[in-house]
């Protein structure tokens, strides 16, 4: 009987999924390609760049979500990318003119490129606490007042910059040179930088984005020079894993934007959006492709192409509560490379103890046997990725999952 019901929740949870859809927002003007999508408390800000009768570029504003809008057209460079706010302020990147700030959600904009290149196209524009970077044709520049003065801070003979992140006070960048394009690491906020050599993991020398949440680091590559991949650092850009499920189309993939909601991570890509529920390390399609800005106010992710989508979160989140945890077992270091130790609240094992390990597929990988208070499992010889440790511990299974680096 138990078998049974759980069967009918699967049946009816693998149904509502496939009714799941996103929607289009209809009333967002038609042929506009919305490049960034920002909310300032109620008020949805969208940059676009004209559309196949207009290119001039400008921002649309809607009080209600969506519904309704209002043009706003601007001189923000050609078009604005990407916008990010911090409380009131408002930031855009532009093509060609730097960086724009607004004090009034988007209404007026002032020029701020005290420092920057007179013409400076910008690839990305990232906030960390209440400092700016900006990347871009030129190299890469911080501000540490709110954008009124800039300082370069690039790896020396920088022709470009592509991304930025802050992990922690950890830089992580890509850069072009005249001679060679690759990632670089800074512990010194940009004094000093070294190269992420491919050995470390990160196989793409050309990254378009970085972000980093819930202290893990994330890269996507893109570009002439890049691929489909995405990766992920859980230990500030020393080692990294390639993300799987990017390639599920035959169509070659482009990785614009991430976001994060809890535990949830998305990225906009040309083939969809993605979510992953483990940390970047799989990713499943939500449908939805053509897009690459992302946003999230009250409980719904917005999606910005040509044209913009909206889907409710609840329904994107369905997955994440069937992780599985413990309350009695522990496992440390986690991640780890070599050897995992497993933790029992009073910190014995007694007799002999199986521990099964399933990788992300649910295939079984490994098989060992703990004796007596022998609490050591060998992981070295697992590939790189997300595994659950499975044991019988007092006549009760015990769950876990664990991160090998």
């Amino acid at each position: 009987m138990k078998k049974q019901i759980t069967l009918i929740a699967i049946l009816l949870c693998f149904s509502s999924l496939l009714n799941a859809q996103w929607q289009k927002i209809n009333s967002f003007p038609e042929y506009a390609y919305s490049q960034s999508i920002v909310f300032i408390n109620d008020t949805m800000i969208v940059s676009h760049t004209g559309n196949v009768y207009d290119m001039t570029p400008g921002t649309y504003t809607s009080l209600n979500y969506g519904v309704t809008w209002s043009e706003k057209n601007t001189t923000l460079g050609i078009g604005a990318f990407p916008l990010i706010k911090d409380g009131s302020n408002l930031y855009a990147g532009t093509w060609g003119e730097g960086v724009y700030l607004s004090t009034d959600k988007g209404e007026s904009w002032s020029q701020q490129i005290n420092g920057l290149p007179y013409t400076f196209p910008v690839l990305d524009l990232v906030l960390s606490n209440t400092d700016l970077y900006v990347c871009g044709t030129g190299g890469v520049f911080y501000s540490t007042d709110s954008a009124k003065t800039w300082q370069d801070i690039s790896f020396p003979g920088t022709s470009q910059a592509r991304s930025i992140v802050n992990a922690n006070g950890v830089l992580i960048a890509s850069f072009n040179t005249e001679t060679t394009s690759g990632n670089y690491k800074s512990t010194d906020n940009g004094a000093n930088w070294t190269p992420i050599n491919s050995s470390s993991g990160l196989a793409d020398s050309y990254i378009r984005k970085f972000a980093f949440f819930n202290n893990i680091i994330f890269a996507a590559a893109g570009g002439m020079n890049g691929s489909e991949n995405a990766y992920v650092s859980t230990n500030g850009g020393e080692s990294w894993v390639k993300s799987v499920g990017l390639d599920d189309q035959e169509d070659y993939n482009s990785l614009y934007s991430f976001i994060s909601y809890n535990e949830i991570v998305f990225i906009a890509t040309k083939n969809g959006v993605y979510k992953s529920i483990d940390n970047g390390l799989n990713f499943t399609n939500t449908g939805c492709p053509g897009v690459s800005s992302l946003a999230i106010a009250r409980d719904t992710l917005y999606a910005g192409g040509l044209g913009i989508w909206k889907r409710a979160l609840s329904e994107l989140a369905a997955g994440v509560n069937e992780k599985v945890t413990t309350s009695n077992l522990s496992l440390y270091p986690n991640p780890a490379s070599d050897r995992l130790y497993l933790m029992l609240p009073d910190n014995t094992f007694t007799g002999c103890t199986k521990v099964n390990i399933y990788n992300a597929q649910g295939q079984l990988v490994s098989q060992q046997l703990l004796n007596g208070s022998n609490n050591e499992v060998n992981i070295s010889g697992l590939a790189k990725g997300i595994y659950l440790l499975k044991t019988s511990l007092n006549s009760k299974e015990e769950v876990s999952k664990f991160i090998k680096n």
